[in-house]
């Protein structure tokens, strides 16, 4: 399943170990070993722009720049690109307009976009809400992820 992560799962394991989420998000994280699971450059930026306030400088540049070695399991998702640079931008601006008018934030937007894009089978997020009848697959909670992964597991015995 190729899956895409939204950034509150990343802001949970780092900045709320005392969240009654944590412990699940953290099975979740590790779970995705297993999995093609998606993290958008965009939401990178986003979350350390979150982690800005939290971080010192050296902390922040190993997130951003080391993050796929921070979480060896989750690959940086890079958009596509195609044709000029003037070409992708106004089709990445009228795609990211396109979401806003979904009632979305712009990170969720990115999200949406990116998943869209890169024919994602599911977004993997604590708000389901913010993309529930914004976009035409699974929307899921790290929970839901784990029970439905859990109960293949249990099928197959």
């Amino acid at each position: 399943m190729k899956m895409m992560l939204d950034t509150n799962i990343f802001i949970i394991d780092r900045f709320f170990q005392r969240d009654e989420r944590f412990s699940d998000n953290k099975r979740f994280i590790k779970q995705c070993s297993g999995e093609a699971a998606y993290f958008s450059i965009f939401s990178l930026f986003e979350l350390t722009g979150i982690a800005s306030f939290n971080l010192s400088e050296k902390e922040l540049i190993k997130w951003f720049f080391d993050f796929e070695n921070v979480y060896s399991n989750i690959h940086i998702l890079n958009p596509k690109l195609q044709g000029s640079a003037k070409e992708w931008f106004n089709l990445f601006s009228f795609n990211i307009f396109e979401n806003i008018q979904k009632k979305a934030t712009m990170g969720d937007a990115f999200i949406l976009m990116e998943a869209i894009n890169h024919d994602m089978d599911a977004i993997i997020t604590w708000n389901k809400k913010d993309f529930e009848n914004r976009f035409d697959k699974e929307v899921l909670t790290p929970i839901n992820f784990l029970y439905n992964q859990n109960s293949k597991h249990q099928n197959r015995k």
